[in-house]
């Protein structure tokens, strides 16, 4: 009897379990019809993650050890000063750095692109914004080391793939210019609902100036080509000027780290390695009485500005007064000092470049040259009455003999304090000018006194990834840092 009852106890239970189940497998049902349901992953986290990996890569070591001491705008002291010297053996330091590079906005901006490309999470408006970021991450990436991985890069993770193939340094401008073109048509009819509303730290979610950022990074990459592929870099160039550019400082694309101690220069003003201006950043600057002087150099210690010649042998080095000559200014180099990665102002000055290289423009270029000076001057607030007074300087206005000198040092100085920019620049356009080293107390290095074109690929690339870096290297040139890249032909 007891039995009888045990069984039918038993099917109750298994009723009601299964009354229940079906009734919690309705209510998922629901739940995934319901249109109001969470039935996506929530990307806003990932990609203010990413902005703020691709900012903070402006002061990393690519650019602080490295392209800030090949662009002759400082010195940095200790044993940081050996790429001064032209030196190599970096290979721990290469290796940092391209880790770094993929490990920080690749990562986060690959599995944002995967997110809102396809399935539940997609949204056109996201992948468009998501693309401008990548672009200037694998851009980076590209005018380190030329040849890289980037239609499998950064998928290790998602797509499991572990050796991935190197792509050309030509291909991938290529489609880095399609991508921003595709980003810029998509953004300037969008619905900024669909955007990053509350999650976008450097426009907050202002489509209008996603598109003139995006178009203005597109300029960049079109004048990088202009001695590779001048046909693809002019007509490229046209595209730009027909849709919206960085006008004025409240377009530019900055950011400040308000995290640990913020700004990375403060640390290394105030810490360990110390940095000094160099002499050619600030004999620039003062020759021309440029009231940005003052902004980008502090004062040494007997109220002067002084500065450090790059190069310098250690003898020299030793006897050049390193810890009393001047500091980066404050405006760089506060804890709460802007971090930028494009602006108005190189808008401007790239497309006085263009105006004299593709139009035969000579007034036209010296308009725009005259705008991108002063919106400098206004991006670092400047007085107004000492813009008028550089304004009406010689330095202000093209010569009609050297203007493309003139543009490139312009160019130069309006990158400041995006130092690894500010090397790019100088290796594509030549300007400033930076003599091969002959004199003693120079370092002449391991390029013969000739500076660095590009960072080497690691023995760990080599080692893990052999058959695609040798192929990379095959095509490129040597595996050295005196080897150019595509676009460097100067």
């Amino acid at each position: 009897m007891k039995t009888i009852q045990y069984f039918k106890l038993k099917i109750v239970v298994l009723a009601v379990v299964g009354t229940v189940c079906l009734s919690c497998e309705s209510h998922l049902d629901e739940l995934y019809e319901n249109p109001n349901a969470v039935t996506t992953i929530d990307d806003s986290a990932l990609f203010t993650k990413a902005v703020r990996s691709l900012f903070l890569s402006t002061t990393d070591q690519a650019s602080s050890r490295f392209a800030g001491q090949l662009a002759h705008c400082y010195v940095a002291g200790s044993t940081w000063r050996a790429p001064d010297q032209y030196g190599d053996g970096f290979d721990d330091d290469y290796n940092d750095i391209m880790n770094d590079l993929y490990g920080g906005t690749i990562r986060h901006i690959e599995e944002i692109l995967e997110l809102t490309s396809s399935g539940h999470s997609s949204n056109k408006v996201r992948n468009a914004m998501a693309n401008v970021i990548a672009v200037l991450g694998y851009a980076k990436i590209t005018d380190a080391f030329g040849d890289i991985p980037y239609t499998e890069g950064g998928k290790g993770k998602s797509k499991d793939i572990l050796q991935p193939k190197y792509d050309t340094q030509e291909s991938i401008y290529k489609d880095m210019i399609d991508r921003l073109t595709n980003s810029i048509l998509v953004l300037k009819t969008a619905s900024p609902s669909l955007g990053y509303p509350n999650s976008d730290p450097v426009f907050d979610n202002d489509l209008d100036k996603w598109v003139r950022f995006a178009n203005s990074v597109r300029l960049r990459l079109a004048m990088r080509l202009r001695y590779a592929d001048t046909g693809l870099s002019q007509f490229t160039v046209a595209q730009c000027l027909s849709q919206p550019l960085m006008e004025s400082p409240e377009h530019d694309a900055f950011l400040i780290e308000t995290e640990g101690t913020g700004n990375a220069w403060f640390t290394r003003r105030t810490g360990f390695p110390s940095i000094k201006m160099s002499t050619l950043f600030i004999d620039q600057l003062q020759g021309t009485n440029d009231p940005r002087l003052a902004v980008f150099v502090s004062t040494d210690q007997n109220g002067q500005y002084s500065g450090i010649t790059n190069g310098l042998t250690d003898r020299a080095f030793g006897n050049s007064n390193f810890a009393n000559l001047s500091n980066m200014g404050l405006a760089l180099s506060s804890s709460d000092s802007k971090l930028y990665v494009m602006t108005a102002a190189e808008t401007w000055l790239l497309r006085a470049e263009a105006a004299l290289a593709y139009d035969n423009d000579p007034a036209k270029a010296n308009l725009l040259f005259r705008k991108g000076i002063e919106t400098s001057l206004n991006q670092w607030a400047v007085e107004t009455a000492d813009i008028e007074t550089f304004m009406a300087s010689p330095s202000a206005s093209l010569a009609g003999t050297n203007d493309e000198e003139q543009i490139g040092v312009q160019l130069w100085l309006a990158l400041t304090p995006d130092f690894f920019e500010s090397w790019s620049h100088i290796r594509r356009t030549g300007y400033p000018a930076i003599a091969v080293r002959t004199d003693d107390n120079l370092s002449k290095g391991a390029t013969n006194g000739i500076m660095p074109t590009r960072f080497n690929y690691s023995s760990f690339e080599l080692g893990s990834n052999t058959a695609n870096t040798n192929e990379a290297i095959n095509r490129q040139g040597p595996n050295k840092i005196d080897t150019p890249i595509w676009w460097d032909k100067n």
